[in-house]
């Protein structure tokens, strides 16, 4: 069976008919630096994670990204002490070419949102005497994570203390907010060091952790961040949603407002691709525009993320034409067709997504012809493939 059923049809038809009778013919409007608001940022909202756009590190691509994540190097900041890993701050002289640099950044994009990424989970290993009593042992060895750096001990509370010291002086420095890889099963410190961060920072600074592979195993920390990233992997070979959707979602509800949560997808899955000591680290992986094209709608329909399609673990990317294609804002949730199929009406677009496991394609008969800005086709009749999505719109409005 290769069609929709006359529900699904006519549950389509209608979704897509009232949006193009309340489509407008304008962007929305751009805000000021006074009155920055992220949630009106429209879609899609894509992200930079430590590498900007390939063969491109200038401050003009930076600003290209609705939400930039960088190490506190890029901002120019330098830390205010050696070994580096001793420094709760950074130095006066860096500090004021760090906030010329984001001063730039939100000339050029008002409402771009500007995270830091503080180090914690390792650190190299100049960073402390390899004697220092911060490093993570076990039999008296330290543990190593990636080459040359090795595993701090996260259940030292000094050490613990250290990174709300180094995320305060990351708010003087003018970020919106700090980010924290490798967030980890551990509810006990992990609660300690954000009500300790929080009551350094306030609560209208950001905070952004890795949730990594993980869903929904992170709740405890919740209450206390404004968002979870999404590592790619959290997708590889999934093909049952219900539950992992279920557990986004009661995540999100979970988080502080404005929630800044993200979905990345990579387009190389080899095991360990884009790790130090990949002999294709850097390379450009096989192209999977497939890829792209599900978990960027699965983004748009499930939830309000921001989203990035990179190469692999080092998180280069293109700039993707589909990006600048602006669909507004949600009209309201994501709407669940089936296990496998969601769709979503935006102020210019109905986002529909047929997931990854899906048994057969989903034909979308829409009453009047609309373009898909991912692939250029234009028709009333689509047939989504298990594994990809369509983004919708108007052709008569033009949009």
């Amino acid at each position: 069976m290769t069609g929709t059923n006359r529900r699904d049809r006519r549950r389509a038809t209608c979704a897509l008919t009232g949006l193009l009778l309340s489509l407008i013919g304008c962007w929305l409007p751009t805000a000021t630096a006074e009155d920055k608001d992220f949630a009106k940022t429209p879609y899609p909202r894509v992200a930079m994670l430590w590498a900007s756009i390939r063969n491109d590190n200038s401050l003009e691509a930076m600003a290209r990204h609705d939400l930039i994540m960088a190490g506190s190097g890029r901002f120019g900041l330098k830390l205010d002490r050696e070994p580096k890993g001793l420094a709760d701050g950074f130095t006066p002289e860096s500090i004021a070419i760090a906030k010329e640099r984001i001063a730039k950044l939100r000339s050029l994009n008002p409402d771009v949102v500007i995270l830091g990424d503080l180090p914690f989970y390792e650190y190299p290993d100049d960073w402390l005497p390899e004697d220092h009593e911060w490093w993570l042992r076990k039999d008296g060895k330290r543990q190593q994570f990636w080459p040359g750096t090795h595993r701090m001990d996260w259940g030292n509370e000094q050490y613990r203390l250290h990174v709300v010291k180094q995320t305060a002086a990351l708010k003087e420095a003018g970020v919106d907010g700090v980010f924290y890889d490798n967030l980890r099963n551990e509810p006990e410190p992990w609660t300690e060091f954000l009500k300790a961060v929080r009551q350094a920072v306030g609560d209208d600074f950001l905070i952004l952790v890795n949730a990594g592979y993980a869903v929904g195993e992170y709740d405890f920390a919740a209450p206390y961040l404004n968002g979870m990233m999404y590592e790619s992997g959290w997708s590889h070979n999934r093909t049952q949603w219900d539950d992992c959707i279920r557990k986004m979602q009661h995540t999100e509800a979970l988080l502080r407002k404005p929630t800044i949560s993200l979905i990345e997808r990579f387009e190389e899955t080899r095991d360990r691709a884009g790790w130090p000591g990949d002999e294709k680290r850097g390379q450009k992986p096989p192209a999977d525009p497939a890829a792209m094209r599900w978990s960027l709608c699965y983004a748009l329909t499930i939830g309000d993320f921001y989203y990035l399609f990179s190469d692999n673990t080092s998180h280069r990317h293109d700039w993707l034409p589909q990006y600048d294609v602006k669909i507004g804002q949600p009209s309201g949730p994501g709407e669940q067709v089936n296990s496998y199929v969601w769709q979503r009406e935006y102020e210019k677009a109905l986002v529909v997504v047929n997931l990854p496991g899906a048994a057969e394609p989903y034909v979308l008969e829409l009453g009047r012809p609309a373009k898909d800005s991912l692939t250029g086709e234009t028709a009333t009749r689509f047939t989504i493939p298990p594994g990809d999505g369509r983004i919708l719109m108007d052709t008569v409005s033009g949009q």
